[in-house]
């Protein structure tokens, strides 16, 4: 855990993007809150002078149950209470973070809605991103016409936890453009904007959409 704007793991990241020249959508650091015992899961962008930008603070929390195994991120991590989304020089990114990927009211929130990529860093456990990775990070793709850019942690870890891997990109039309199933390294692809608009003119599903209230 560390306080915000201090620590190796943000000091790191930031030295990475003054190094590289490039923008760095850091997730999830462990960040400290107001509440004992309890963090922030903070995806933090770095801009390619090392500064900070933005951040979001994971929304959703992973309290659930999977094959008799139950997980409870509440009882750790403090939620957050914003969205946030960034206009960057190339294009515009949506920031998410895990589980957040099965609550589609997010991204077509209107601090959310219309953005060119939407991030996803994650460490989904094995059983569940075998399950339901792929088809929801498709599934937010193809509904909101953005990239979906998700990196993703694999391995086993401390207290017999399995998580899945299997970072990818993904089109506004639900094409897979590359992927890493498991082990360290890199997913790459284009960021086509006139791909971009050229399916929210054709397809406009977005203008399309109707609101209902409880």
């Amino acid at each position: 855990m560390e306080d915000f704007e201090q620590g190796p793991i943000q000091n790191f990241m930031s030295q990475q993007a003054q190094d590289q020249d490039i923008w760095i959508v850091a997730g999830s650091i462990p960040i400290t809150c107001n509440e004992a015992d309890k963090s922030f899961t903070r995806c933090i962008v770095y801009d390619n002078k090392g500064r900070i930008v933005t951040y979001y603070d994971k929304v959703h929390l992973f309290d659930v149950t999977v094959n008799g195994k139950k997980y409870n991120e509440s009882s750790s991590i403090k939620a957050g209470n914003k969205l946030v989304s960034i206009k960057t020089p190339w294009c515009t990114v949506g920031l998410s973070i895990c589980y957040d990927i099965r609550f589609p009211e997010l991204y077509r929130s209107s601090d959310i809605c219309g953005v060119d990529v939407i991030t996803v860093p994650a460490a989904f456990t094995k059983e569940t991103g075998q399950a339901h990775w792929q088809t929801l990070l498709t599934s937010r793709a193809v509904e909101n016409l953005s990239y979906v850019v998700a990196s993703a942690q694999w391995g086993e870890h401390y207290g017999s936890r399995t998580t899945y891997g299997h970072s990818v990109i993904i089109n506004p039309w639900g094409e897979t453009m590359d992927l890493l199933r498991t082990g360290n390294g890199i997913v790459i692809s284009d960021i086509d904007l006139d791909r971009i608009k050229s399916v929210r003119e054709s397809f406009p599903a977005l203008n399309h959409k109707v609101l209902f209230n409880d």
